[in-house]
């Protein structure tokens, strides 16, 4: 036997935690909320009658409740002001307003005031359509998120309103 001193094993020093990214829990936000449009969206689609896009329907219901709110036999809505409304460009409603007019359910109608301007307005049959399938369709997104609390989602709804108006600032 030796006499020396038995050797210990020298530890590694610990290593510094990595700073928190700061940007982790905003993604993981960011991702959460993507993936919840989507799985929301592939249900309501499948709810739709055929032939009608969901892009599409939010546009009828928009011009149903633009015109029940504001202009109840007026002259109805412009494309940028339905532009602003669905949050998308003025291609995507150009296109989905072309859809629609060539089915039947939408209108164009120069302007009373100012001729050189387009309002859209639901034709007969867009209207019967849109008022069947709106209570429908509210239905489902109720149904969608029955499993959350009612006070949760209105906190949800209240936080993202939040984080709306913020974005809507900038």
């Amino acid at each position: 036997m030796s006499n020396s001193p038995r050797a210990t094993p020298r530890r590694k020093p610990p290593r510094a935690r990595p700073a928190a990214d700061p940007a982790a829990l905003p993604v993981s936000i960011w991702v959460r909320v993507l993936k919840t449009y989507g799985l929301m969206t592939r249900v309501l689609r499948r709810g739709l009658p055929p032939g009608i896009t969901l892009p599409q329907f939010d546009l009828l219901a928009q011009l149903l409740r633009y015109e029940s709110e504001h202009d109840e036999g007026g002259e109805g809505m412009t494309p940028t002001a339905l532009t602003r409304k669905l949050l998308v460009t003025g291609g995507n409603v150009t296109v989905i307003v072309a859809g629609l007019t060539r089915d039947g359910l939408v209108e164009r109608r120069q302007g009373v005031q100012d001729r050189r301007t387009v309002h859209l307005r639901l034709t007969p049959r867009g209207r019967a359509l849109v008022e069947r399938e709106l209570p429908r369709h509210r239905a489902a997104v109720a149904e969608l998120l029955a499993g959350v609390p009612e006070r949760q989602l209105e906190r949800l709804r209240e936080l993202l309103g939040r984080v709306n108006e913020a974005l809507e600032a900038e």
